[in-house]
Formats: structure tokens, C-alpha cells, sequence
């Protein structure tokens, strides 16, 4: 079970009395992955914030905190001033905007990348790039599953949203094949720097 901290609660009371709302609309006692959503760098609460989070885990009222969108800067302040590294930095992450950096910092600190915006694009987007689609008859797979398989080999856990069944299962279905290191270079070709999303360093959202 994993829930995240809306921006407007951030601060060491308002995170522990969020909290504990979570807890009791999910029903549960315990959550096993509690994360910040954003930095809100404007606001410099996170710091605040994630010393909340450390209680929580003390306390045993979580058994992993992270953290989302977060970029180097505010993970060394975090490190630097408080005591738990994160266990995961949900990113946005896609073949338009590998952020290899990003990644790098994170797998560097122990700190475990998952892609959490739009690891598949938006209204098809890279899904129907033909260096994807060629890739997809090669292997004899779905798009969908061609950049799945791509967040799997470069370390990250991407978080695909579906509620169609079967592409639920085909999302799935991915761990019997790897792309060859010339695919992977192909799909780096993508790159275009391009988010879909708010940058952590300007981004206010609640």
C-alpha cells in the first residue's frame, strides 16, 4: 500500500495529522511506502516535512518513506540535515525525458528510481514513433511493452495506469525478454529533454 503527502500538508504537524487521515480512509494501520509529493522548494517546508516521515518509520506507522519529484539540489539538503535516505524518488521518466543524471544521483545515494509520469506518453506520444513500432515487430511485442522493457533495463520501475485487463496483463508480461544495447541506444534517440509534467524546482501544486 502506497500513498503520498499532498503539498498543502506540508510541515511536521500537518504531515503527522494527514497521516494519520490517510491511515483511517484506507482503512489500515500501517503503510508500507509513504512518499512527499513534491519538493515545493517556494514553500521550504520539504525538510520539515521529511523529519515528520522519519517519525513515522521510527514509530513503525510505515516501513518505507520516499519521496516524488525530486531533483539532486533538494536530495542533498535532505541527506545533508536529516537521517533516512529515501528508499524510492519517484520521477518523471520516459523516452522523451530520460533524466540520466537523475537517475545516476539516485542509484549513486542507494535510492531506488521509479517512473511514475506517464512512463508510456499521452495519447499514444512515443508509442507510435516508428523506431518504437519497429522495435515492437522485432521483438514481437506490444509498444507498450517495448518501453516497459526499456525502464526495466535501465534500473527504474515504471508505473504504468491502465484499467483495461488485458493490457494490465501485457504490462505485466515483460520479464522473459531484454533489449539488445543497439535498441536501447535506438530508443535513446528519443531523447528530446521534453517533460509532460511540473519541474521540481518551480512546481506549486497542492
Amino acid at each position: 500500500m502506497v500513498t503520498k503527502l499532498r503539498g498543502l500538508h506540508h510541515g511536521y504537524d500537518t504531515t503527522m495529522d494527514a497521516f494519520e487521515e490517510s491511515a483511517n480512509r484506507l482503512g489500515i494501520d500501517v503503510i508500507d511506502l509513504y512518499l512527499v509529493h513534491w519538493p515545493l522548494p517556494a514553500r521550504d517546508l520539504y525538510v520539515e516535512t521529511w523529519r515528520a516521515f522519519e517519525r513515522l518509520l521510527a514509530d513503525g506507522r510505515v516501513r518505507a518513506i520516499g519521496v516524488s519529484n525530486f531533483n539532486p539540489g533538494q536530495l542533498d539538503r535532505l541527506l545533508a540535515e536529516t537521517d533516512v535516505v529515501p528508499a524510492v524518488n519517484q520521477i518523471e521518466l520516459h523516452p522523451y525525458f530520460p533524466q540520466h543524471a537523475l537517475r545516476a544521483y539516485n542509484s549513486g545515494k542507494g535510492i531506488v528510481t521509479q517512473s511514475w509520469r506517464s512512463p508510456l506518453g499521452r495519447a499514444g506520444d512515443f508509442l507510435e514513433d516508428p523506431r518504437i513500432r519497429r522495435l515492437a515487430a522485432k521483438y514481437d511485442r506490444t509498444p507498450g511493452q517495448i518501453i516497459l522493457c526499456w525502464h526495466i533495463d535501465l534500473g527504474a520501475g515504471p508505473i504504468p495506469k491502465s484499467a483495461n485487463p488485458e493490457r494490465l496483463a501485457a504490462n505485466i508480461d515483460i520479464f522473459d525478454f531484454s533489449l539488445s544495447e543497439e535498441d536501447m541506444t535506438a530508443i535513446a534517440g528519443l531523447d528530446r529533454n521534453t517533460r509532460l509534467g511540473g519541474d521540481p524546482d518551480t512546481n506549486d501544486e497542492e
